[in-house]
């Protein structure tokens, strides 16, 4: 071996392929639950615990805002601050209904909250006197507001007997969808008196002759009602929304903006009548095409996000598509050359049968040099499988890369030598000491120089340079070979891939060997670049750290 070479530029590529077969979840991904969604049932129920809380707290201490909002607001009954705390615990007890303690715990708070809540609806009918809104801070609710006492409203007790009751009926498995039914409904009723708020509608916000829903107790019952809707995600009514496909997108996105854009309009139209900007029907009128208007922006959005999704999904289809293709003609490859060393085998055998006597060290050869190959095709495929499963673990010690490459060249000389290619090494000073895996190194380098020998014609070079980098070391291995094209770099390192250039002296290979090459530097934390031009050769770069146990393992 010869010492002298000269650097290259290398030009990046992205050591990344997204596309593998063995972690393809498309299917599964599709009905995962976005991250919010899972997180909308806990956090409703520490919502309406904490509204509960912070009420009594404001009834206990007389803080006006801590029971009203706003001053002039209803302010919220104690009895409805501590059926939120019961309703909260019950729905959190069903979300971990695993326990059975902790699911009959939850059954019997929601029974508790559907009883209260009828015995007030009973005495809105005039045959039954409650006082469940009357068992806390009973010297306090005398006090007049708008006219009225406070006391619960009908419809506030009437969406705490469909909270209570929905919980109970709770079908975690997703077979039935009655609770979700209750829950919109538990939102349209909390829906009303909100907008009532907004729109300075009192006839929203509860009936004439009772005391209106607070604003806080309508906020709460809103939340509360998301939470139970998206405590079974697998629920029919649900999963509509949850999942990741072009239905779960669009309506994500469309249900909340047609909503809140539907009664913002409504609110505008409702605001300039009020200040005589116009008349009633002009108003009406205003609303309606204003309605018009969002529903051909939102078709028009819901097509071009269809579009989309359906553009993404060709492309993912033609990559699966190109990924099968390639692991087909990797079989195939591999059947082939697995014949090969087979038929090898068969030759020497038949040949001993038919001579009838020992066999001579030129049919062992080819016995030996058969069974190496087979070797070799086996274990490249089963390195794959094993980097793709994270099996591998590295056996770290302080290695010179200088001498794994000196060791990997050796036995490459013979090929070299034949085809009258120069190997060459060139080892910069300060070359530092590396916490590695010397087997995995060996099999880094090995591969390079084994392809570099491959695809160079005979008389040609291939150049070996070692230096320091900041905090490691750089290796480029430089052929003077065929070259790879352009369109083909960026897919040089994926698995099963092989290059539309052949071989010089005709040898075959299985497509896996750069992919291993990439996931072993990636397994020591570096980085694996390559720059090439068709006829003047390539060369890859390769970047190590001194201790790939410092470093964030590249993803993959």
């Amino acid at each position: 071996m010869q010492e002298g070479a000269q650097p290259a530029s290398p030009r990046d590529i992205e050591p990344n392929n997204p596309i593998s077969v063995e972690k393809d979840a498309s299917a599964e991904g599709q009905r995962s639950v976005p991250a919010p969604l899972l997180a909308l049932p806990p956090v409703a129920c520490g919502f309406a615990v904490c509204i509960g809380i912070l009420v009594l707290i404001g009834w206990s201490f007389d803080l006006e805002p801590l029971k009203r909002v706003l001053p002039g607001f209803v302010a919220m009954n104690p009895a409805t601050a501590a059926l939120f705390i019961l309703i909260g615990v019950a729905l959190a007890s069903a979300l971990r209904s695993r326990s059975p303690v902790t699911g009959v715990m939850g059954k019997v708070l929601a029974a508790i909250v559907v009883v209260a809540a009828a015995s007030e609806i009973l005495e809105f009918t005039g045959i039954w006197h409650s006082r469940v809104d009357e068992v806390l801070f009973a010297a306090k609710l005398s006090e007049i507001q708008g006219g009225l006492p406070n006391r619960m409203a009908p419809n506030t007790a009437l969406n705490f007997f469909l909270a209570g009751l929905s919980i109970l009926l709770l079908d975690m498995r997703g077979r039935r969808s009655f609770s979700q039914v209750l829950a919109i409904l538990i939102g349209f009723g909390a829906i009303l008196p909100i907008t009532g708020y907004a729109y300075g509608v009192r006839s929203f916000s509860g009936l004439t002759a009772f005391i209106p829903m607070a604003l806080h107790t309508a906020v709460t019952f809103l939340i509360l009602a998301a939470g139970i809707f998206f405590a079974v995600p697998r629920a029919a009514l649900v999963e509509p929304f949850v999942t990741n496909d072009p239905r779960g997108v669009l309506a994500r996105i469309l249900f909340p903006v047609a909503v809140l854009l539907t009664l913002f309009f409504g609110w505008l139209c409702v605001w300039g009548e009020r200040h005589q900007l116009y008349e009633s029907a002009f108003g009406t009128t205003l609303y309606a095409i204003i309605l018009s208007v969002l529903l051909a922006v939102l078709v028009r959005f819901a097509v071009s996000a269809v579009g989309k999704l359906e553009a993404e999904r060709a492309v993912a289809s033609a990559r699966l598509r190109d990924l099968n293709r390639r692991k087909d003609e990797m079989i195939a490859v591999v059947s082939h050359d697995l014949c090969s060393p087979l038929t090898g085998f068969r030759m020497v055998i038949d040949l001993l049968r038919d001579k009838r006597e020992e066999p001579t060290d030129e049919l062992l050869g080819i016995m030996d040099e058969s069974a190496l190959r087979m070797v070799s095709m086996v274990r490249g495929l089963l390195d794959i499988s094993k980097l793709h499963a994270d099996k591998i673990e590295l056996e770290l010690e302080d290695v010179l890369v200088s001498e794994v490459i000196r060791q990997s060249m050796e036995p490459l000389a013979i090929n070299a030598n034949a085809k009258h290619i120069t190997l060459q090494l060139h080892i910069a000073p300060g070359e530092p000491m590396l916490r590695a895996d010397r087997l995995r190194l060996s099999q880094i380098f090995s591969n390079l120089l084994t392809n570099a020998v491959k695809f160079t014609p005979n008389g040609g070079a291939v150049d070996v340079t070692i230096e320091p980098a900041a905090e490691g070391v750089q290796v480029e291995v430089r052929d003077t070979g065929l070259g790879i094209r352009k369109d083909e770099i960026a897919q040089i390192f994926d698995k099963y891939r092989q290059t539309t250039t052949k071989a010089t002296a005709g040898e075959g290979g299985t497509g896996l060997g750069l992919a291993i090459v990439r996931e072993l530097v990636l397994l020591h934390a570096g980085q694996i670049t390559v720059a090439s031009e068709v006829g003047r050769g390539s060369v890859f770069t390769v970047r190590l750290p001194v201790n790939p146990e410092r470093q964030d393992r590249t993803s993959l």
